[in-house]
């Protein structure tokens, strides 16, 4: 039994390297709404045909508008875009060079404003892979909405199977209503949005980061996660079929396990975008 979970574990580590991840979104300043732009890097090889996208609009609690990615393929470390469709591509391509024909998806999945939501799944289980905005929440109001404007992912990190803000730089409302976009004679749209700039970060904890998770087994509520810096961590925690189970940010070195049931788990943990993956046992 102890092979067989050593087993899934690797596997399970080893697929965070090869997933999608949401990395810009782009309410456009032309007419009506263009372009409308989703940004996603494939991280590793990824088949996309596992993959769709889905919205949920305005206050609707309910996802749907399923874009299936199977047309973009297989990508390996690239960018690759879905834009609004019905409007002409060439408007989405003159504004951002990175945008192709053969990197792209016309859909009307993207005819989203600053209000709405939209998030990456693995079709046949429909586990939540990424995902940007608070989910059955209208975002108009709140410190994410993205209207005329955009929202572009922070470097080193992600994916995230929930929302969190915390990983994303937002534009500003409005911000293209000042003329921006060559569509009204302002200013290219790359050099306000850098698209295709998101890396992700491969820089490791090692030995002078003192990083401690402990109590490991832990049989209580709280698992300690100390280091050298004792800055905020994003924290994501995995069970042996690579379900993520939480996925947080601590800020005082202690995460609640209290809703872990027994069993084997992997801890990614992320601080100053230094990144490091833990087996953790819940008696």
């Amino acid at each position: 039994m102890k092979k067989l979970y050593f087993l899934s574990l690797l596997a399970t580590a080893f697929s965070f390297g090869q997933t999608p991840i949401l990395t810009a979104v782009i309410d456009g300043p032309c007419p009506n709404g263009y372009p409308k732009v989703c940004e996603i890097y494939a991280n590793g090889t990824v088949d996309f045909t596992q993959y769709s996208v889905q919205n949920q609009t305005n206050a609707s609690t309910t996802w749907g508008a399923t874009l299936d990615l199977t047309p973009l393929g297989t990508k390996t470390n690239e960018f690759v875009y879905i834009v609004l469709t019905g409007g002409d591509l060439s408007i989405a391509t003159t504004e951002f060079p990175s945008i192709t024909a053969s990197n792209s998806i016309e859909s009307g999945v993207i005819n989203l404003n600053g209000d709405d939501r939209i998030r990456i799944i693995e079709t046949a289980s429909t586990t939540v892979i990424d995902q940007f905005g608070v989910s059955d929440v209208d975002g108009t109001g709140t410190s994410w909405e993205w209207l005329d404007t955009y929202a572009v992912r922070n470097n080193g990190t992600g994916p995230d199977g929930a929302f969190v803000e915390a990983n994303w730089t937002f534009g500003g409302i409005n911000l293209f209503d000042t003329g921006a976009g060559t569509c009204k004679g302002g200013t290219q749209l790359q050099q306000i949005v850098p698209l295709a700039n998101f890396t992700l970060s491969t820089q490791n904890f090692n030995a002078i980061d003192g990083l401690k998770v402990y109590p490991n087994p832990v049989s209580g509520n709280t698992l300690y996660l100390e280091s050298t810096a004792n800055a905020s961590k994003q924290v994501q925690v995995y069970d042996v079929l690579g379900k993520q189970v939480i996925n947080t940010t601590v800020n005082n070195n202690s995460l609640n396990v209290a809703n872990l049931n027994a069993g084997v788990y992997i801890v990614k943990i992320t601080e100053e975008g230094k990144t490091a993956t833990r087996k953790l046992v819940v008696k």
